[in-house]
């Protein structure tokens, strides 16, 4: 299954209003990002909703101040990053989307990210901006009518911050009259053969598809997400 990130963001709006010398991933044992968030728009917010997603882990989750005070912008969030397994040398994107909200309204959201390896830090700076006009419930690529990673696929959720499907290896494609996909990405399904969105077929990368006519179809959603299996079916976590 998949493991959850660990996200280090209790002190997040509270310990940040003001910004110091120290950074925020001071004192990580392992790989640690520090995510700045600001604003040209709006001077403070009380509540930070972040969407995180790198390699085959993903987590959405949500923070405020001690009594919901609002605090005025920037804030910094540091995420714990597990890289266990991960060779030596080789590195990680980290792809982050973030919602500042005041007063239960959305004053805007960005998106950003960085590449990190064990024992490193990195920096994402993300400015909030006026919240774009998606269709709640809509799978949308990244900057298609929400913030967010261009290869990778979202959901939009209605007065909230957008939540990763998974990331398009093959590239991330708009369809105007529908919901955005995940390209074909590594040849040609086998007809019968179950496969992810994206994989051998294009789709939504967190539903399972059975290939017929080289294309998916009678797609099942995976709610944990949807395992790719080189040389077997493909199967839901």
């Amino acid at each position: 299954m998949t493991r959850a990130l660990r996200l280090a963001l209790a002190p997040v709006l509270a310990a940040l209003a003001c910004a110091g010398d120290d950074h925020p991933c001071d004192g990580a044992a392992g790989a640690c990002v520090a995510v700045r968030v600001d604003s040209d728009a709006a001077d403070e917010i009380d509540q930070l909703e972040l969407d995180v997603v790198y390699g085959d882990r993903h987590a959405t989750t949500s923070t405020q101040a001690d009594g919901g005070r609002a605090v005025s912008l920037p804030v910094v969030a540091a995420i714990d990053v597990d890289v266990a397994g991960l060779d030596p040398g080789a590195s990680l994107a980290v792809g982050v989307v973030a919602a500042g909200k005041l007063g239960g309204l959305l004053v805007g959201t960005g998106a950003g990210s960085a590449a990190v390896s064990d024992g490193t830090r990195a920096d994402i700076d993300i400015t909030l901006a006026p919240v774009q006009e998606c269709t709640p419930g809509g799978r949308y690529c990244g900057g298609d009518q929400l913030a967010g990673d261009p290869d990778t696929l979202y959901t939009c959720i209605e007065d909230s911050v957008p939540q990763a499907r998974g990331v398009c290896t093959a590239g991330c494609q708009v369809q105007a009259a529908d919901d955005d996909v995940c390209r074909a990405d590594g040849g040609t399904c086998v007809e019968g053969g179950f496969y992810c969105g994206g994989d051998k077929l294009a789709g939504d990368p967190a539903t399972l598809y059975t290939c017929a006519g080289g294309v998916g179809i009678s797609g099942t959603p995976c709610p944990a997400g949807c395992l790719v299996r080189p040389g077997r079916d493909d199967i839901c976590r």
